[in-house]
Order: C-alpha cells, then structure tokens, then sequence
C-alpha cells in the first residue's frame, strides 16, 4: 500500500506541475491582451492555452512525425510490391502436394497482401526444412543413377555387356534388322555405357535411331589382356624399311623403255637439268625486264624527276622532251592501227643524243 500511496503523490505532483506550467505559457502569451475578463472569446482563448502542455505539445508532434513516416514507409512498400509482383512467376502446386506445405513466394519477400486467406503457407520455418531435405542423403534413384555413372564398360564381361544391352534398348522399335554402326563401333571402342546416346537420336525431339541396337551373332567381347596381346603383336610386324620400300616399287616398275642409271646417264640427266634451271630463271628476268618506253613513262611519272625537271628548267639544263614526246604518241598510233612496235631497248641510252 505505501508504494501506491507514493505512486499517487507523484502523479499528482506531475499533474501540478504541468498545470502550472501552463498557467504561466498562458500568462505569457496574454500578456497586455485586452479585456481579459470581458470577452468570452478572449476568455476561451485563455483558458485553451491553459490547458495546452509544451512537453504534451512535443510528444504529440512527435508521434504526428512518427505516423507520417510509417505512412511513408508503407507507401513506398506498397510501390516496391507493385514493381516487383509482376516478375515474380507464378507459384505452382505439384500433383497431391498440400499448398499449405509450400512457402508462399511473396510472403517470403514481404509483398503478400492475402494473409489468412492465402492458400500458401507464411510459416518460414519451411525454407529451414527445406534446407534440411537438401543436406539430405540421396534418394534410391539418386543412388542408382551414381552407381550406373561409375559402372563403366571397362569391368564389364560379355555377360554384363549383353545385360545393360537388353535393358538399356528395351523400348526401343527399329524400322531396319540392320545394325547400327554407331552402335558396334561405340562397343568396340569401349566408349558404351548406361548413358551412351547414338548419332542417329535424338531423345530431346523423340527422334530414335532406326538401326537396330544388338549384338551381332557370334559376337565375342575381347578382354583386356586380349586387346593388349594384339596391340603387341602388331607393334612386332616387321616394318619396311626405306630401302626395302624403294627396291619393291622399283621392281614393280615396267621392264621396257627404261634408262638404266649409270655414272654417264646420271652426269647426262643432271647437266640437261641445271641447263633447263638456267633458261627458266633468264626467261624470268626478261619476263620481269622493263622495256625502253616503260622506264621513261615510269620517269615521267615519278614526282622526284618532275621536281628535277623543273629545276633543271630554272637553272637552264633542261632538256628538250618535245620531239620525243611527238615521236611516243606517233607509236601509240600505229599501235592503235595494228602495226609493229619498234623496240626501243631497256631505255638506258635514251638521253645520251640529247645531252651530248
């Protein structure tokens, strides 16, 4: 009881204390108000300010300022809920699965607005069970799948061979009795499997090979050992040498019209050989040779004796072109006639008249 008693004194205290004080905010802001006592505006006003509490006064801004920001807040919640509701796809139900059993995808983000009416859970401790399930050990058809992926065709016998055949191309329905290709060179090979596809299918598009998928009569799986015995033994056949291979195509060649080689006919073959190289490579240089008329075109072309003419010119050395210019266009006109193009040389005598 005495703890009661002192919560009350204090409260009345407080109450006092704030009625005070807003007796003397009143009083401050009345100060030289007129008829205070005769206006029953004025008195109202009085006694409204009377009431008022500058601490009440701050608390009820504050929780004004509080309000406007959860507002805030909640808007721009609501926005960012409408942006990213459409790019989240739509959340499917398994065949005999309770939804109740699934997390809703939106309430995982904070954007469902459906609460107890949403037929999806909003319990998170699913996505920890989730979690769990994932850590999980592997399911029978996990566990199968990994022992078939370490179950390779080199510990297989015939036996086990013919096996995984007849269970692996079971639904299959070819249109031929022909043998796929694929199918026993994959086998030679040792490259078949479990999850060995053919070339010829295509299981994404429902395409099946059309040659059969078995193993031909009198087929016999070599081992190992076998495989390797007949790797050595054609690595121990005797090889022809360069020699022996030389000798057997000369013997295969005809035995008529033949020059036999000798020291003579050797000497003979290599002088008329170094002759023919000869003549190929002057051939070459007259083919590649400038005539007389291409090398004072190619002059006349060139910006530098241009240059060199006209510094000629101002220094009074230049040579008179006209007449030989005259004498050019004269050939290109019995060229243009059909007539036969004098040959001029390589050009290197040209100027000599001119400049004697």
């Amino acid at each position: 009881m005495p703890a009661k008693k002192e919560n009350r004194q204090q409260k009345e205290a407080a109450k006092k204390a704030r009625a005070k004080r807003a007796a003397k905010v009143a009083e401050d802001k009345t100060f030289g108000l007129k008829n205070k006592n005769k206006s029953k505006k004025v008195q109202k006003y009085v006694e409204s300010l009377k009431k008022q509490d500058p601490l009440l006064r701050k608390k009820q801004e504050l929780a004004k300022r509080k309000a406007a920001e959860k507002k805030a807040l909640e808007k721009a919640r609501k926005d960012a809920s409408k942006l990213l509701t459409p790019s989240l796809p739509r959340q499917k139900v398994p065949f005999g699965v309770d939804p109740k059993s699934i997390l809703c995808q939106y309430f995982k983000l904070g954007l469902c607005t459906r609460g107890k009416n949403c037929k999806f859970s909003h319990d998170m401790s699913l996505m920890k069970e989730k979690a769990k399930t994932k850590d999980s050990p592997l399911s029978d058809k996990d566990k199968e799948k990994a022992e078939k992926m370490d179950d390779t065709m080199d510990n297989w016998d015939e036996t086990k061979l013919r096996t995984v055949v007849a269970k692996k191309e079971k639904g299959e329905h070819p249109t031929t009795n022909k043998v796929c290709k694929y199918f026993i060179q994959a086998v030679e090979d040792g490259k078949y499997g479990w999850f060995w596809t053919c070339p010829n299918s295509d299981p994404k598009n429902g395409i099946e090979c059309k040659y059969k998928h078995v193993l031909p009569p009198g087929f016999v799986l070599k081992t190992k050992e076998q495989k390797k015995l007949e790797k050595l033994a054609a690595e121990s056949k005797s090889r022809l040498t360069l020699e022996e291979y030389i000798e057997r195509d000369r013997q295969n060649l005809p035995k008529e019209n033949l020059t036999p080689v000798t020291q003579e006919t050797f000497a003979r073959w290599k002088k008329d050989h170094k002759k023919k190289l000869v003549n190929k490579k002057v051939n070459t240089i007259k083919k590649a040779a400038l005539t007389g008329r291409e090398i004072v075109l190619k002059k006349f072309q060139d910006r530098f004796f241009r240059e060199e003419e006209e510094r000629a010119a101002d220094q009074g050395t230049a040579v008179d072109m006209s007449q030989f210019r005259k004498a050019i266009e004269a050939i290109e006109e019995k060229e243009l006639n059909g007539r036969s193009v004098k040959d001029y040389g390589d050009g290197s005598n040209a100027f000599l008249a001119a400049n004697s």
